[in-house]
């Protein structure tokens, strides 16, 4: 969720016969170098965005052992509702946002509540960097949407990498009835259970893109504190019943379990205040790329934490996602580009 600032305030100095025409000149290449050091500094911030939210998901894959994805959900939803109030006392932000975007607010909150309570719950049943690249799905969603709700293009090269994306997906899940494999009960039974996992993160991924054309529906309406206190809160509640509905609740033992839910929520603030710097500083093309970081972390952190090893079928798959949403990402900044 970017949140653009104003744009600085030009200066306008006296010409000075002397200095009349290198100073127009000196002065162009310094503003040069300084948005060259702010667009890189921005890519540093996409990047540590990328590795806040992919700690995250260790730490959410760690804690499902031993608390259910809805827990982990209000863990993280009750930090980041917390910090971000404190943050919007300090920079005197009222957290309910413009009553006339208040209902949108609440729908984008709870699009990405539900989104995000499938993709913990995908973590919790899949490896690491399987659920990652299946959530990852978003921005092929998200096209489609935006064109549907907001007007916007949706062309045949999207639409190819989409179809690219789905093919993707099927290697990432394998499906036995088109891999094969063994066909008694007990791997069946793991075999659905994988699928539905894949399912919920796929429909994590269309939440997640509801959500996010949703923020560009706002605009520039709300601060993005604001949509991280509206997350938090729906989050917080949202969770709150789902762990007593639909799951057991488990009282953490030690400060050591205390302190991986509290890990998870500070790590995905983390990555959120990143990601949100990152989009105001960053081009949007390289952004756009740095932000598939996520998957690299992902692989990194399921082979050498976890010791999930993909097979051939899997890195293939991730491969594939990573490829076209990028592509998609980027031949969308190339066409507006071209359009001013």
């Amino acid at each position: 969720m970017s949140h653009s600032r104003e744009e600085e305030s030009t200066v306008v100095s006296i010409p000075n016969s002397s200095s009349n025409e290198t100073t127009p000149l000196i002065t162009k290449q310094q503003q040069q170098q300084h948005n060259r050091k702010r667009e890189l500094l921005g890519l540093l911030y996409m990047t540590l965005s990328a590795l806040g939210f992919s700690t995250m998901s260790l730490f959410v894959k760690l804690s499902g052992s031993s608390f259910p994805s809805f827990e982990i959900v209000f863990a993280r939803s009750i930090v980041q509702a917390v910090l971000g109030l404190l943050i919007c006392i300090v920079l005197k932000i009222d957290p309910l946002g413009n009553k006339n975007i208040r209902g949108w607010l609440f729908l984008r909150g709870f699009a990405g509540t539900v989104g995000l309570s499938l993709f913990y719950f995908s973590i919790t049943q899949l490896p690491l960097a399987d659920a990652t690249v299946v959530f990852f799905l978003g921005p092929s969603f998200t096209a489609i949407l935006a064109a549907i709700v907001l007007g916007e293009a949706f062309t045949l090269f999207d639409g190819i990498c989409s179809v690219a994306c789905l093919a993707g997906v099927v290697l990432v899940s394998k499906p036995q009835f088109l891999f094969g494999g063994d066909d008694k009960e007990s791997k069946d039974v793991s075999e659905w259970a994988r699928l539905f996992a894949i399912f919920c993160a796929l429909l994590g991924a269309v939440m997640s893109a509801i959500a996010y054309v949703t923020v560009r529906k706002i605009g520039k309406g709300a601060h993005f504190m604001v949509h991280v206190v509206y997350f938090g809160a729906i989050s917080s509640a949202f969770s709150l019943v789902g762990m007593f509905a639909f799951q057991k609740p488990v009282a953490p033992h030690g400060m050591s379990e205390y302190n991986m839910l509290l890990l998870v929520g500070i790590t995905a603030f983390i990555g959120q205040c990143f990601l949100n710097q990152g989009l105001q500083m960053a081009p949007a093309g390289p952004g756009t790329l740095m932000r598939m970081n996520d998957v690299v972390f992902a692989f990194i952190f399921g082979i050498f934490i976890l010791h999930e090893y993909p097979d051939i079928y899997s890195i293939s798959g991730a491969v594939i996602i990573v490829l076209m949403t990028s592509a998609m990402g980027i031949h969308k900044v190339y066409s507006h580009s071209k359009q001013k």
